[in-house]
This record gives structure tokens, C-alpha cells and sequence, in this order.
């Protein structure tokens, strides 16, 4: 497994960071497993998971929709024909909504959020299956 290019992670693909403000990387879930039981007693703070490099990308595991920061980073014609085709108005509206979406996101996670979520679009004319 490599890091994506772009990525900000880190030099593993697990983060542990201490209440101390220590952070320590790990390159998989057992090796990260291994770390916390040795530091028993030790203040964890959170534990951070690249998803970036770690999961699929969205096109190969979901291809009815789009991740939301690669669409607002898309050039307009690139990000219109990705969603389907859409007209002018659609898209200033699907941008708009994913950008709110965005911003919302990163300011939960400023204020201490621990969650990341994704944020992805849906194109045009796929009905919405399971949710």
C-alpha cells in the first residue's frame, strides 16, 4: 500500500495522537493495536484513520456519485458532464450545496469534531437506492 499523491496524512496510514500532543504514525490496524496496548495508562486522544489513501476511490466504489471536494476542485465543463450533463443552473446549485456541505464539515472539525465525513453528489438521473 502507497500514499496517493496529494496526501497530507502523514508517513503511516494510522495516526494515534496523545493528550500530550505526541503523535505517533502506524501502517496498519494491527501495528496500531500493538502501539495502544503498549502504551497502557497513556492519555489517547483520538485515533486518525487515512481514509484518503486507504479506501477506494469514490469513482471505483461508487460510480452514481461523485466525492464532494474533487467536484468543487472539477473545471465547470469537467464537473458538468461528471454529474450527467447538467444545465448552467444545476450545477451553480450542486455547487453551492456541496461547498455549504464542505464548509459546514471542516467547521465541526475546527470546533473538535472527531468525525470526518464524506461528502459526495449524486448525478444526474440515478435514482437513489439504498440509503
Amino acid at each position: 500500500m502507497t500514499h496517493r499523491p496529494g496526501c497530507t496524512f502523514g508517513s503511516g496510514f494510522y495516526r494515534l495522537e496523545m493528550q500530550s500532543g505526541y503523535r505517533r504514525f502506524y501502517q496498519s490496524q494491527a501495528e496500531l493495536e500493538h502501539g495502544v496496548a503498549l502504551l497502557h495508562g497513556t492519555a489517547i486522544r483520538r485515533v486518525v484513520r487515512d481514509g484518503y489513501c486507504l479506501d477506494e476511490l469514490p469513482s471505483q466504489a461508487s460510480p452514481h456519485v461523485i466525492d464532494g471536494e474533487a467536484f468543487l476542485n472539477m473545471p465547470e465543463n469537467d464537473a458538468r458532464e461528471a454529474l450527467g450533463g447538467v444545465t448552467q443552473e444545476e450545477y451553480v446549485r450542486a455547487y453551492r450545496a456541496v461547498e455549504d456541505a464542505v464548509l459546514a464539515r471542516d467547521r465541526a472539525i475546527a470546533a473538535g469534531s472527531a468525525d470526518r465525513p464524506s461528502i459526495v453528489i449524486k448525478k444526474k438521473a440515478v435514482p437513489v437506492g439504498d440509503v
